[in-house]
């Protein structure tokens, strides 16, 4: 009998793994039943055996990864690992939510993590990466006043004040050309505002503009808030990046499967309807042939 994906929606405060465990102390309870006993030999009997894999999200950002409105988990990311894995019947998927991805990658205790990661040459030493999931890209949002063209470079914006909390992508990409361009500075106002907060300020004036994912702002952010008064426009400086799926240490099988699984979930379009449901738009990757 082959296995099948069971499809889960994890509501908040209950953790898979808490299920997998209320469910492994019944079975040793009722380990004496016949029935039991007939199900395991009948899959022994069939050659039929499924590998636990346990993905890990943090349930934010949205709209990636987060919990809708009737409490389960749901976003882009988590969808598109659900149509990956509907495709390998060798596994089945259980979602956890924690704060502590890496640290449960590090240990394999989790063996796929699932939060809109980027690549950097940290992360390849200790993890593995999938193939990109989606291709993203930055956009410049802006104060009415603010004349941007249909793209922009860092030059454009000299004399402008950048809103942003520290150690973010963003945050970086203009002080790293600041240090380049003493001469032509971008003033910075660094903040631990909300997003929607800061969007907000913008939108009023208090800011000059910032910068952001493009799926993420186009496709949930301005929608959902509606926000009147800024502009937006791509950021060339920086140019087209990808998000990723992480893997634990030694599950390089497990990667060429999800790999294989993905490129079949693009082809036949899975990956443009989940994009375009929470993005607007789609952002799904293209490959070179081999």
């Amino acid at each position: 009998m082959k296995a099948k994906f069971r499809k889960k929606k994890l509501t908040r405060g209950i953790t898979a793994l808490t299920m997998a465990a209320t469910l492994l102390v019944l079975g040793t309870l009722s380990g004496c039943s016949n029935s039991s006993e007939e199900s395991s030999s009948a899959e022994e009997s069939s050659g039929s055996s499924t590998t636990t894999i346990y993905a890990a999200t943090s349930a934010a950002p949205r709209p990636f990864t987060y919990y809708n409105d009737d409490d389960e988990l749901t976003g882009q990311n988590i969808e598109l690992v659900e149509a990956i894995f509907e495709k390998l019947p060798q596994y089945e998927l259980e979602w956890v939510v924690t704060d502590d991805i890496f640290t449960g990658l590090d240990s394999d205790k989790y063996q796929l993590g699932v939060n809109n990661y980027a690549m950097n040459e940290e992360r390849k030493e200790k993890y593995l990466f999938t193939d990109p999931i989606y291709e993203n890209a930055t956009i410049v949002i802006a104060r009415e006043g603010i004349v941007l063209d249909d793209e922009v470079t860092f030059e454009d914006l000299v004399g402008y004040t950048y809103v942003g909390a520290s150690g973010t992508n963003y945050t970086t990409y203009v002080e790293e050309y600041n240090e380049e361009n003493p001469d032509n500075q971008i003033e910075i106002t660094y903040t631990e505002e909300e997003l929607t907060v800061q969007l907000s300020a913008i939108q009023d004036g208090k800011y000059d503009f910032t910068l952001l994912d493009a799926p993420m702002f186009y496709g949930y952010y301005q929608e959902e808030f509606e926000f009147e008064g800024i502009t937006s426009a791509y950021l060339t400086s920086t140019g087209s990046y990808y998000s990723y799926l992480l893997l634990s240490q030694g599950n390089e099988e497990l990667l060429e499967d999800i790999n294989e699984a993905l490129r079949e979930v693009i082809e036949e379009g899975t990956s443009k309807e989940i994009n375009e449901k929470y993005f607007g738009e789609d952002y799904s990757p293209s490959y070179d042939d081999d």
